[in-house]
């Protein structure tokens, strides 16, 4: 997995995510095929914070059904393994806000490494406060799990999902080489092409 730090290769690569969705996990899973280690900027945003969001999750159950399933034949087109969470569409709102806290304290690399199977392997219910406090401390980070209700870490995620659609991000997982958009696991090519210059 790529560590936060500075842009080795050509372009930087902002990757906005979200714990909740399955697409940001198959792409972080998959990031080392398609971008330089160090290249990628990993920057937690809150889905459920996006214009598309508004009026809450906007799927029918057909939609939520395909979701489900295709979540599932998309991890096995990519070798990654997936089990569903027996809570969905989860709430990343806990799991995120622990991701700004642990980016501060230096320990985002463990943190995120745990975080992402917890939800979509382990089937761990990582809407819950406390599951996420757990992992926290799981990975060696008690201040991370202390600090899940700070205000400063509320603020940036506000900040970082104002940003992120103030740049044009509609969804995730959203990369942006520089300026430019790609959205989705499936346009990780296009990106990783893009940063190459």
């Amino acid at each position: 997995m790529p560590l936060v730090g500075h842009v080795l290769a050509a372009q930087r690569v902002d990757f906005l995510f979200d714990y909740a969705s399955p697409w940001s996990y198959l792409a972080d899973a998959t990031l080392s095929k398609w971008f330089e280690p160090g290249q990628v900027t990993y920057i937690p945003v809150y889905l459920r914070g996006f214009d598309s969001f508004a009026r809450g999750v906007p799927y029918s159950a057909a939609k939520m059904a395909y979701l489900l399933k295709d979540t599932v034949r998309s991890a096995a087109h990519v070798g990654v393994p997936v089990a569903m969470p027996p809570v969905f569409p989860i709430n990343g709102l806990y799991a995120l806000r622990g991701a700004i806290a642990a980016q501060r304290e230096g320990r985002f690399v463990e943190y995120h490494a745990a975080m992402f199977p917890a939800a979509w392997r382990e089937g761990r219910d990582v809407s819950n406060k406390d599951v996420v406090a757990a992992i926290a401390r799981e990975v060696g980070a008690p201040s991370v799990a202390d600090a899940l209700d700070d205000p400063s870490i509320k603020e940036t995620l506000r900040t970082n999902t104002d940003r992120g659609v103030g740049r044009g991000a509609f969804g995730v997982p959203s990369f942006f080489v520089d300026d430019e958009l790609f959205w989705g696991h499936d346009r990780m090519h296009l990106a990783g092409a893009a940063a190459k210059g």
